[in-house]
């Protein structure tokens, strides 16, 4: 989790983000050190803040699909397209397309 990186990117010092976030400004520099670890309650306050996922804010691979959500087709078509090289992938999608724009 790199929350002094998110920080840093939007400019603002620990002092005005401590404010916005309505936490003690020792804390949020303990979150930043690694120091102490926020509560969830925290992290989605600073991941809205950021309007980030919570994946993102801690650097979980947001892109991940977790097959065991999806039903037994959903789960097929992904895993034959995960196994799909480009020329198949591209044949795929035109395909798709065409079929969603009838």
């Amino acid at each position: 989790m790199n929350l002094k990186s998110f920080r840093q990117k939007l400019g603002i010092s620990q002092r005005e983000l401590s404010e916005k976030l309505e936490i003690p400004i020792t804390t949020l520099f303990s979150y930043e050190q690694g120091t102490c670890r926020p509560s969830i309650d925290a992290l989605i306050k600073i991941a809205d803040f950021y309007n980030v996922s919570l994946d993102e804010l801690v650097g979980r691979d947001s892109d991940t699909v977790n097959l065991k959500f999806l039903d037994e087709n959903e789960a097929y078509l992904i895993k034959k397209i995960l196994k799909m090289n480009q020329l198949e992938l591209s044949k795929t999608r035109a395909y798709i397309t065409g079929l969603l724009e009838e």
